[in-house]
C-alpha cells in the first residue's frame, strides 16, 4: 500500500511539473504573439509617416511609447502572474499606440471598480491583450466609421474579478463569416489553451465567455 501511495504521489507530481512546463512554453509563445510582426511593422510605419511629414513631436511620442511597451514586455515575460496595476499599465501603453495609429477612428476607456486594490490583485500575465487586439483589428477596423473598446473590471466577491472587454465592432460571428476559414488570432488561441491548463493546477478556475451582443 505504501509503495502504491508513493508511486501515485510521484505520478501526480510529475503530471504537475509537465503541466507547469507546458504553461511556461505557452507563456513564451504568447509573448511572441503580442509582439507580432504586423503590429511592429505598423508602428514603424506610423513613426516613418510622422517623420516624413515633419511631425517630430508625434514621432517622438510614438517611439517613446513603443520603447516603453518593449521594455514592459521584457519585464512581463519573466513572470507567470503580474499585479492588475502592471497589467493596466501595459494595456494603456498598447492602446495608446493603437490610438496613435488609427486616430479618430478608434477610442478606448478603462474602468476599474474603486473597491479593487490593483497593486494587491494578481492575474496571469499576457492574458487580456490578445482579446483587446482582436476586438480592435477584427471588430472595429472593418467598420468605416470605427468604434471603441471598453475594459470594465469589477469585484464579484473576495475571490473573483469580472473582467469585460466590450467593443461596438461588427461582432465575432460576422467577423468569422467574412473570412474564408474560421480564423482566430494566435494570441487568443494560446491564451485559451493557457487558461485550460491553469484551471487544472489552480484552485480558483478562470471562466471565459466570448459572445456577440
Amino acid at each position: 500500500i505504501t509503495v502504491r501511495i508513493t508511486k501515485s504521489q510521484k505520478n501526480k507530481e510529475q503530471e504537475q511539473l509537465l503541466l507547469k512546463n507546458k504553461i511556461l512554453m505557452l507563456e513564451l509563445q504568447a509573448l511572441q504573439a503580442m509582439m507580432n510582426p504586423h503590429f511592429v511593422f505598423n508602428v514603424m510605419n506610423s513613426i516613418q509617416h510622422y517623420i516624413n511629414t515633419k511631425n517630430t513631436s508625434s514621432a517622438n511620442k510614438v517611439l517613446t511609447g513603443f520603447a516603453k511597451l518593449i521594455r514592459k514586455n521584457l519585464e512581463i515575460c519573466t513572470k507567470s502572474y503580474i499585479s492588475l496595476e502592471e497589467e493596466i499599465e501595459y494595456l494603456n501603453l498598447y492602446l495608446s499606440l493603437e490610438k496613435y495609429r488609427f486616430g479618430e477612428k478608434f477610442s478606448y476607456n478603462i474602468n476599474i471598480d474603486k473597491q479593487i486594490e490593483t497593486e494587491e490583485v494578481f492575474i496571469p500575465s499576457m492574458i487580456l491583450q490578445p482579446y483587446i487586439e482582436n476586438a480592435i483589428w477584427h471588430g472595429i477596423m472593418p467598420k468605416e466609421e470605427g468604434g471603441d473598446v471598453a475594459l470594465n473590471i469589477t469585484k464579484e466577491n473576495e475571490d473573483y474579478l469580472s473582467i469585460k472587454i466590450i467593443d461596438n465592432g461588427i461582432g465575432i460571428k460576422n467577423s468569422l463569416a467574412d473570412k474564408k476559414s474560421n480564423h482566430q488570432s494566435k494570441g487568443m488561441d494560446l491564451t485559451h489553451e493557457r487558461i485550460n491548463l491553469l484551471n487544472r493546477i489552480e484552485a480558483k478556475p478562470i471562466q471565459l465567455f466570448i459572445e456577440q451582443n
